[in-house]
């Protein structure tokens, strides 16, 4: 399946990562990311999607107690600072508050992976105007 040509979204399948990401599923949701890429090889969404999939596998190392999910969740959240608050439809600026707040969390050994549990993270998609 190629791109469906319209640069001003993601491809049609991107909700489906983002619901495997919403559901704490951050192995499969970095996987449903990946295969994408080909569809937006060349534009401003590949970046977007290389950030959430180095969120998504920092997130799945931090669930599954491997080492580098801190490493993983500081490139991606590096990434996002690129972006506006908004970008294809994803709320960037809360997405980027809360991997800040996990990432300063791990800076200071407080307990990051309860936070998982307690609050899971989340992409939201901005609603259209």
């Amino acid at each position: 399946m190629g791109s469906d040509g319209d640069v001003t979204r993601m491809p049609s399948r991107f909700d489906d990562g983002v619901a495997l990401f919403n559901d704490g599923r951050f192995f499969e949701a970095h996987e449903a990311f990946e295969d994408l890429l080909d569809e937006v090889e060349e534009d401003g969404r590949w970046d977007l999607l290389i950030a959430l999939i180095q969120v998504a596998v920092g997130y799945h190392k931090l669930a599954s107690s491997h080492a580098g999910s801190a490493r993983m969740l500081g490139l991606g959240l590096a990434k996002l600072g690129a972006f506006a608050d908004r970008a294809w439809g994803v709320d960037v600026a809360a997405l980027r508050g809360r991997v800040a707040a996990d990432v300063a969390a791990l800076d200071t050994d407080e307990e990051a992976a309860s936070r998982l549990i307690d609050s899971p993270p989340r992409i939201e998609l901005a609603t259209q105007a």
